[in-house]
């Protein structure tokens, strides 16, 4: 007897398995539960939210917010199709313009440049000691060389190629006037007063073909003569004297420059286009108002959800409530684990109830013993006695089941231990008459129900049992 452990030596500790088990044999609550509680909070919900969606002014306001939205929507898809068309045009032009560019398909790194220098002579004088002197028309006249050698009518007339547009032309052709400070860069033209510059015009052709660098810039000096006539009736008189002209090949930086700006630019066109396109897809229409009935459809819907899964956990958190609290006994191998005794056997609940497939299921996931019949496991439980009771002779069946229950197991016994005399007792806490055949007897098997037993009751019989040293054999548990 000093083997048997009692409940104070023993550390209480949760086991989690048991505990998952015990909720999920507990499914049949669960879910009448979940089911009631999601059918009260939905059928609630759903009837308040069409009452409250069928009220007029709620109808109104819908309604109002709907046309807003699709207002904005409209008016935002309208935005990004007029700017996404926009952007494509200019895309479509800035490609067409660098892939007929002559000034942008030419190498900055190999380019001709054919140049003249040209002086503009008018006859303007200063009259000494007169107050009112005549107009100076200089300026003028080398202004309007400049504007009419690079305009659209003169570079048609001298353009050597009716497929060259005029604009690309343009681009080619650069007249500038010379400055009194050679160190003054040519960028800083139009800053400059006009009495730093000079009579001097240099007219400058680029072209990536020698020939027709030297082509366009003699078809240019050829013209001079009509465009003297031009500006001196028009302005004033003048002369224009070519004092040289020279071609070579040079390195424009300022042109590689201006490229990569071009290519810079077309790149910023195909992203802004696909920021835009991305916004425009991202745009959603507006749903119309849905109807009172689909709106108080969908709340019921949404809070049954909620209150089947807030009910499951309310039955759940009970349930580990329950089984945290309870002294029960839950499993057989809780006895083996608790108190040190041997386990004889496992006997089918004593309603005999038939179980489901799903229980079924649990059991075998849980380990349990599934069961055909009790008839099947009185011979193994009356073997495992006569194993551990060696040369005892009178055995006491005893317990926390029912009477009739204990007798029916002892019954049971006596037909497969002929050679043992087999005691029925009851409860050796309550019943004196059992207490009597304890003191009579010379080993003792507890009868157990799962559920029902509880684990104090368990120790105060083993405690009895010590007490009076009788030899305490195992127990016998049904299963619930």
């Amino acid at each position: 007897m000093d083997s048997i452990n009692t409940q104070n030596n023993y550390e209480q500790e949760v086991n989690l398995k048991d505990l998952l088990f015990v909720i999920l044999h507990k499914w049949r609550i669960i879910l009448v539960v979940s089911i009631l509680l999601a059918i009260l909070m939905g059928g609630a919900k759903g009837f308040l939210t069409y009452r409250s969606q069928n009220d007029p002014d709620a109808i109104t306001q819908r309604e109002e917010a709907y046309q807003l939205d699709l207002a904005q929507y409209e008016n935002g898809l309208s935005s990004y199709e007029r700017e996404i068309q926009n952007i494509s045009d200019n895309i479509v032009n800035q490609q067409d313009y660098m892939e007929h560019s002559v000034l942008m398909n030419i190498s900055p790194y190999n380019l001709y440049e054919a140049k003249a220098n040209l002086f503009v002579k008018t006859d303007y004088e200063i009259m000494p000691g007169m107050v009112y002197q005549n107009v100076d028309y200089t300026d003028s006249i080398l202004q309007a060389y400049q504007y009419l050698i690079t305009s659209a009518s003169f570079l048609s007339e001298i353009n050597p190629s009716k497929n060259l547009d005029i604009r690309y032309l343009q681009e080619l052709i650069a007249v500038e006037r010379g400055q009194l400070d050679s160190q003054m860069p040519l960028q800083a033209e139009m800053q400059v007063n006009s009495r730093s510059l000079t009579n001097l015009l240099t007219v400058r052709v680029r072209h990536q073909d020698q020939k027709k660098a030297e082509q366009l810039l003699n078809a240019i000096l050829d013209k001079m003569d009509s465009l003297q006539r031009q500006i001196a009736k028009d302005i004033g008189e003048h002369s224009v004297t070519v004092l040289n002209t020279s071609c070579g090949n040079i390195v424009d930086m300022d042109l590689a420059k201006a490229q990569n700006e071009e290519e810079v630019r077309l790149t910023d066109l195909r992203n802004s286009l696909t920021d835009r396109e991305t916004a425009r897809n991202e745009l959603s229409l507006p749903a119309a108002p849905s109807s009172s009935n689909l709106i108080a459809l969908k709340s019921a819907v949404k809070y049954g959800i909620l209150g089947g899964v807030l009910g499951g956990f309310m039955i759940v958190f009970l349930i580990c409530v329950y089984f945290l609290m309870s002294d029960k006994l839950y499993s057989p191998k809780e006895l083996r684990v608790r108190f040190g005794t041997k386990l004889l056997g496992t006997l089918p609940g004593t309603k005999n109830q038939k179980k489901n497939f799903i229980d079924l299921w649990l059991d075998r996931l849980e380990g349990r013993t599934v069961f055909e019949s009790a008839d099947s496991q009185y011979p193994l439980i009356a073997a495992n006695i006569k194993n551990y009771a060696g040369e005892i002779e009178t055995l006491l069946i005893a317990g926390c089941a029912t009477s009739e229950t204990v007798i029916q197991v002892a019954d049971q016994l006596r037909e497969h231990l002929p050679d043992m005399q087999i005691i029925p007792g009851g409860n050796i806490l309550q019943n004196v008459n059992a207490i009597q055949k304890l003191s009579d007897c010379e080993g003792v098997v507890l009868v157990e129900q799962c559920n029902v037993s509880s684990y104090q009751s368990v120790e105060l019989e083993l405690e009895k049992i010590c007490d009076l040293k009788k030899e305490m054999i195992g127990f016998v548990v049904y299963e619930s």
